[in-house]
């Protein structure tokens, strides 16, 4: 095992917004210690066991654990599978296939995956939406069109775009857009009366003026922040990686609030001017290259054992003479269960951001293929 020790401080700043009122000038709370000064890091690397199975380790996409936590489930968005893999156990507990046609029809590149109650699955791209259970039968087709909705704005599209389902299959959320704009905002969607509402996220707009795109040929590549959304337990994080900032969504009281962060380790947000159209690939990877220069907030990872949450940020360092990149500076916050924040570090040498990660028996997991199989990176905690 390696061992990494970082240091540093911090305070929070905390205020709310609910979907009617903006609190902006919340009191600030903050802490008198840091909890990851002391913070001593350790990795493993296992891989897991698939026996005789070929898989496609690179094409896991979504991902969510079951509902015992026991095992993670990943949609294999090439095939319109879904494997299980025990987390204790570290092998490959079987591949559940869809089918590709008929009333069970799945679709064939799964762009939003979700773990619901009792191990069911929503799987979407924009022209199919539904919920299978475990025998692969479609038991919901949500038909998330926007003019199958009252309140919902008829020209808006990607309905199905970052989309997850509330616990009792009632209520859809997701991020939509126009195809090539910027999100419009949080669709809520009730599955039931086929009725939505669209509410602002104006502490995100922010986000637009850190994404480089190119277009060519009717087609477009972009590159840079966006504006992301993870169901934690009864709640959703909206967030992007141009601020610390986060919108929280309380499915059971249908309640959206604001989050205000006040780092010290970092910037609470990218700042400057950047191009957002740019002539050709080259021009866009340089001009993204600068903006992740700036520190880059990732989603949020809940720990049941110390029952609060931690969370990554990054800033790049651009590449070598020879392409390669330079060693990212990456940070570590944790947060309690009320998301104050506390703790803030830089963690040295590691070798990969947690992007896909997850905490399970206190050990912080990150998928990464090893070798031509499925792995983890484990990372271990002591503070």
């Amino acid at each position: 095992m390696k061992y990494f020790t970082p240091i540093l401080l911090s305070l929070l700043f905390f205020a709310c917004e609910s979907k009617t009122q903006n609190a902006e000038n919340s009191k600030a709370s903050t802490y008198t210690e840091n909890q990851l000064e002391n913070l001593q890091v350790s990795l493993d690397t296992v891989k897991v066991d698939v026996g005789e199975e070929l898989v496609m380790p690179g094409a896991y996409y979504g991902f969510g654990l079951s509902e015992d936590t026991q095992s993670i489930f990943f949609s294999e968005s090439q095939s319109s599978e879904v494997h299980e893999i025990d987390l204790g156990e570290m092998k490959l507990l079987r591949r559940i296939p869809f089918e590709k046609d008929g009333p069970n029809r799945a679709p064939d590149f799964v762009e939003s995956f979700d773990v619901l109650r009792g191990n069911e699955f929503m799987l979407a791209n924009y022209a199919i939406q539904g919920i299978y259970n475990e025998q692969a039968e479609k038991i919901l087709d949500l038909k998330l069109q926007a003019e199958e909705y009252d309140g919902i704005d008829k020209s808006l599209g990607g309905l199905h775009s970052s989309l997850v389902v509330s616990p009792d299959k009632k209520k859809a959320f997701s991020l939509p857009a126009i195809f090539g704009d910027f999100t419009d905002g949080l669709a809520v969607l009730d599955l039931e009366n086929k009725t939505g509402d669209l509410l602002k996220l104006p502490a995100l707009d922010l986000t637009q003026n850190f994404r480089v795109t190119f277009s060519q040929n009717g087609g477009m590549t972009t590159s840079g922040d966006m504006i992301r959304m993870q169901k934690i337990k009864n709640q959703l994080v909206i967030y992007s990686g141009s601020t610390a900032d986060i919108y929280l969504y309380d499915m059971p009281t249908d309640s959206l609030r604001r989050i205000k962060f006040g780092h010290q380790l970092v910037d609470n947000n990218k700042t400057g001017t950047f191009k957002t159209q740019v002539e050709s690939h080259e021009e866009r990877v340089k001009v993204s290259g600068e903006i992740r220069k700036q520190i880059t907030f990732y989603g949020f990872n809940w720990d049941e054992s110390r029952q609060q949450y931690f969370r990554f940020g990054a800033k790049e360092n651009g590449v070598r003479e020879t392409g390669e990149a330079l060693p990212a500076a990456i940070f570590l916050f944790s947060y309690d269960r009320n998301f104050n924040l506390l703790g803030e570090k830089r963690v040295e040498k590691l070798p990969n951001i947690f992007f896909n990660s997850f905490f399970y028996n206190g050990k912080l997991y990150n998928y990464r293929p090893v070798d031509e199989d499925p792995g983890f990176v484990i990372m271990t905690l002591n503070y």
